[in-house]
């Protein structure tokens, strides 16, 4: 399973967020983060959307984080950003015009995978990720990531 970039994008932007005590542009968070800024302009209005972050405009404006990251799961963002998991094109809502739709077996199994694991996912917080990475000086040291520490999926 794959993350598009959109929510990978958004879980480095809301990790540049926290524990910001004023609002930012989003040209910082395209510095900070090496992403253009209009990407970072599209991923906080789905951000907005979902009340995730606010936006003000202004001299003193810019973009803030309303909820903290223990309160946001990995879950949310991939629902917000891939439309949630689905590990076949027709175990969403929609059988993508499937014949075999409403007599397939093997659907509704894909159906109930694709779901325990958006449930488990949604379990996940932002802040348990990141707490497995040791801070670096300008956000996460990635190459101290040690495995025998990763977030357990039972």
């Amino acid at each position: 399973m794959r993350l598009s970039p959109n929510t990978r994008y958004s879980i480095r932007v809301l990790f540049e967020l926290r524990g910001l005590s004023k609002p930012v542009s989003a040209a910082y968070l395209a510095e900070k983060t090496g992403m253009p800024p209009r990407t970072v302009e599209n991923i906080h209005a789905i951000l907005r959307q979902a009340g995730i972050t606010a936006g003000t405009v202004g001299a003193k404006g810019g973009i803030t984080l309303l909820i903290p990251l223990k309160d946001i799961s990995l879950g949310k963002l991939i629902s917000l950003f891939d439309e949630g998991i689905l590990f076949s094109v027709c175990s969403g809502d929609k059988a993508n015009g499937c014949p075999n739709q409403t007599e397939c077996d093997i659907r509704n199994v894909w159906k109930a995978v694709s779901q325990d694991v958006q449930r488990q996912l949604d379990t996940i917080s932002l802040d348990a990720i990141l707490q497995q990475y040791p801070k670096g000086l300008h956000g996460i040291a990635l190459k101290k990531f040690n495995p025998d520490n990763a977030i357990k999926i039972s």
